[in-house]
């Protein structure tokens, strides 16, 4: 039985910030927030992006939705090419490719109720108007555990936690069936992170969404995905399913990470991985390896040739020469 099309497909995804100096400014460099990324998501699965802060998790999830330009690369959507896409045709994909952003007080206008918030998009996308479109936001809320009467409540009004579910409602008022979350539990309180995680889960289940989960917070992680791709420096440097990656993760920066799970037995005594300098500016990358600079297992090919992120004999991606050596 062969495995079913993905619903995304993305390849040698590229994105570059330019560097503007002097009074004229002029390009002096670039930065690579992402640097040749390439993965697929199959219907119905859960694929999380993790890396440390400014790895490029974020920017990755805004090219995917083309809510930034792409560098290079293509992004296709159920096999439809969405960066060569034109704007009457994006409007239309629009629909089916939603995003909860991180910050759920910055996503919403202040000034505007959140029926009228969600109102808006479904009539701008023709789907419902006047008072079919407020019935509609008040199904999607109370689909996202809040209440038909908060449709006249401003964002203000809300707590972090309903804050967050109307954000994830205005992203299921259009029926998408991909959604890009964006590290939509690290503003929120412990307390409310795992309400608003199971919320998903079983929005997913009842919609049949596709999800690329953004996150730095690999407890929740592993609650989450399916599978597990770690950024670095702009850069997947290990693709693998959840139970092994957890089980045994094969790349150095991805072994660190794990490490770092707090545990919650006192009685249990783990060995932390500390990495040595900080992560480079990827403004100007280091040369081959952009981990050998801070990997204890670094060899002299490390800082001269670019690792490929290749398959290993159980199916899983690595992007080290500790896995694929140097013939």
């Amino acid at each position: 039985m062969s495995a079913p099309e993905p619903v995304v497909s993305v390849r040698d995804l590229k994105k570059h910030f330019p560097i503007r100096t002097g009074v004229f400014g002029q390009i002096t460099g670039h930065v690579r927030a992402v640097d040749g990324v390439s993965f697929d998501i199959a219907p119905g699965e859960t694929f999380a992006l993790v890396g440390e802060s400014g790895c490029g998790k974020s920017t990755t999830g805004l090219t995917v939705l083309r809510l930034t330009g792409a560098t290079g690369g293509s992004v296709r959507y159920r096999g439809e090419d969405v960066l060569a896409a034109d704007p009457s045709r994006m409007r239309e994909l629009r629909r089916d490719m939603q995003m909860v952003f991180q910050d759920p007080y910055s996503a919403l206008n202040p000034r505007m109720t959140v029926g009228n918030a969600i109102k808006e998009i479904v009539s701008a996308h023709g789907i419902a108007t006047g008072a079919e479109a407020k019935e509609r936001a008040k199904e999607v809320l109370v689909r996202c555990g809040l209440q038909p009467y908060h449709v006249t409540r401003y964002p203000h009004e809300f707590s972090g936690g309903q804050r967050q579910r109307v954000v994830i409602a205005r992203a299921l008022a259009l029926d998408p069936g991909f959604v890009v979350a964006d590290e939509p539990i690290s503003a929120l309180d412990v307390s409310i992170q795992s309400q608003i995680i199971n919320l998903l889960e079983d929005l997913q289940d009842s919609f049949k969404l596709t999800y690329l989960f953004i996150s730095h917070d690999l407890s929740v992680v592993r609650h989450m995905a399916d599978r597990v791709g770690v950024m670095y420096l702009g850069k997947l440097v290990e693709v693998a399913a959840k139970s092994e990656f957890y089980r045994e993760p094969l790349h150095p920066y991805s072994q660190a990470l794990l490490s770092a799970i707090p545990v919650s037995d006192p009685t249990i005594r783990k060995k932390r991985i500390i990495l040595k300098g900080d992560v480079p500016s990827p403004a100007n990358p280091p040369s081959g390896c952009p981990f050998h600079t801070r990997c204890q297992h670094a060899m002299d090919v490390c800082s001269r040739i670019v690792p490929e992120l290749k398959p290993t004999a159980t199916g899983r991606q690595v992007a080290c020469h500790l896995v694929h050596p140097v013939s």
